[in-house]
């Protein structure tokens, strides 16, 4: 038996580990509507750039984290990458990491991270695979569906660990503050991708990962859908007051595939929790382990 050991979850990390979000809204939704979150932008932002390796969490010092992540990278790349593939140019794996770390929430697009390597889009797709096999990223496929022909095909690339792409893309908990970072929205849903993942993970599969995008411009992070094909449809904001609409895809969604619809939530970066209407949410992202603060 194999057990695919990823950084550490919230739960863990707060010593919530009986807490299952997923239960919850695959289950009663409503549960979720409750008292104001404690955790404030900053303490997002703190935890996005920190990540949740065990290794780091006493480090304290800045540079002393950015030490870990070099060597923790080149470990990997170098050596661990090394036990089951011929590899000649470990600096293009390198390399390869940054360009996902840069598009982390986003497309898929062989061509596009071709070009930024300099090489084939056959050499991407078999870096892409040794990354995956050293938990470095993993990939989450479009949702197949019958809604509409109008579907996007493409999965989505991920990091899977925060910390770790905020050291690649050099950025900081200070710089993030600033208004409109760029790198911001990516982290944070790669924040929820990784809570997402190991959930999963602890709970035996018992659902499957998806994203949805059309070519109308609708487009929903996450599709977390069950054995009995129910689903519960996740968008994520990275604003502490999203706009007054953005439940709109997850409406769509509602009306098109009606009872096999558990629940809708709208993650954001800020203190309240909200019914939307019908068995739609807004919930601080905190609501996927529970509110539970981390241990001083």
């Amino acid at each position: 038996m194999f057990v695919d050991l990823w950084p550490l979850s919230m739960a863990e990390r707060t010593g919530n580990i009986r807490s299952n979000f997923l239960d919850h809204v695959f289950g009663e939704v409503d549960d979720l509507l409750g008292p104001r979150s404690s955790w404030s932008r900053d303490d997002y932002l703190r935890l996005i750039c920190q990540g949740s390796y065990p290794e780091i969490m006493p480090i304290t010092s800045a540079r002393l984290r950015r030490s870990w992540f070099n060597a923790y990278v080149r470990t990997v790349t170098s050596r661990d990458v090394r036990e089951f593939a011929q590899l000649r140019d470990v600096r293009a794996l390198v390399r390869l990491l940054g360009l996902v770390a840069a598009r982390s929430g986003g497309l898929l697009v062989l061509d596009d991270l071709a070009h930024g390597l300099g090489t084939s889009i056959h050499s991407v797709r078999t870096y892409l695979s040794y990354l995956e096999m050293v938990f470095l990223t993993a990939t989450v496929p479009a949702w197949s569906t019958n809604l509409t022909s109008r579907i996007t095909k493409t999965a989505k690339v991920f990091m899977t660990d925060t910390g770790l792409a905020a050291h690649l893309l050099r950025v900081t908990e200070e710089s993030l503050r600033r208004p409109g970072h760029a790198a911001l929205g990516g982290l944070v849903e790669t924040l929820v991708y990784t809570e997402l993942m190991k959930a999963q993970a602890r709970t035996g599969d018992a659902f499957d990962i998806y994203h949805l995008r059309d070519r109308d411009g609708r487009e929903i992070d996450f599709l977390c859908e069950g054995p009995d094909g129910m689903v519960v449809a996740i968008e994520v904001k990275a604003s502490a007051s999203p706009r007054q609409d953005a439940d709109r895809h997850l409406r769509w969604l509602r009306d098109k595939i009606g009872d096999r619809f558990a629940a809708g939530i709208v993650l954001y970066l800020g203190q309240h929790t909200y019914s939307l209407g019908d068995r739609i949410q807004l919930l601080p992202v905190s609501a996927l382990w529970d509110h539970a603060e981390l241990p001083s």
